[in-house]
């Protein structure tokens, strides 16, 4: 599968189960780093360089650094939102992503709605993995920005915490910003982060 097929895929109509069937069909065809390239936003792969557009849709072939700006949004929220749920049924495969997603493009990720995906993943991958101590310390750094964030959606911060949680007694400055961290977030708690303060952050 490549760059422009996946593409073209993910911004197929909307349905239910989408992420879930979405996921299985790149496993089957092989193409979780195809994913995990769109869902981080890196260059995509153009196997004909010479030829100036895509088939179909315009510039699709180029990746999805081409695409208008809400079409490349809704893409990478698309790619960011099955490669969550591929990790979570069949982590095997982006076990060898793990190590960039750690080093780079965690901590890169700039789209709103991909941060909530990387985090809830990030949250779970930490349980498995142990990043060097200046990787860790970039993870917990864009963690912190986000879970902080007053444009941030409630789920990201709620992921963002969790990362930090995962973090404490690995990088001293989260413990130590952790009682702060907490009462900011209660300042404006949602329902979901006033639950997980009274249950599991406290």
């Amino acid at each position: 599968m490549s760059d422009e097929e996946l593409i073209g895929a993910l911004d197929d109509r909307w349905q239910e189960h989408f992420a879930d069937g979405m996921a299985r069909r790149v496993c089957e065809a092989g193409a979780v780093g195809v994913l995990y390239r769109i869902a981080a936003g890196l260059p995509g792969e153009d196997k004909d360089s010479g030829e100036s557009g895509g088939t179909g849709k315009t510039g699709l072939s180029r990746g999805i650094g081409a695409l208008p700006n809400p079409v490349r949004h809704k893409i990478r929220f698309r790619a960011a939102y099955v490669l969550d749920r591929l990790y979570f049924t069949a982590p095997e495969h982006f076990m060898p992503h793990a190590e960039p997603f750690c080093r780079r493009d965690f901590p890169a990720c700039g789209d709103p709605s991909a941060r909530r995906h990387f985090a809830k993943i990030m949250a779970d991958l930490l349980r498995r993995v142990h990043p060097d101590p200046d990787v860790l310390e970039r993870i917990a750094g864009a963690a912190a920005e986000w879970a902080v964030d007053p444009a941030a959606k409630v789920a990201v911060r709620v992921w963002s915490v969790e990362v930090l949680k995962r973090c404490r007694g690995r990088v001293t400055w989260v413990d130590e910003i952790w009682d702060d961290l907490l009462e900011t977030q209660a300042l404006t708690a949602s329902p979901g982060i006033e639950s997980r303060l009274r249950r599991s952050w406290r």
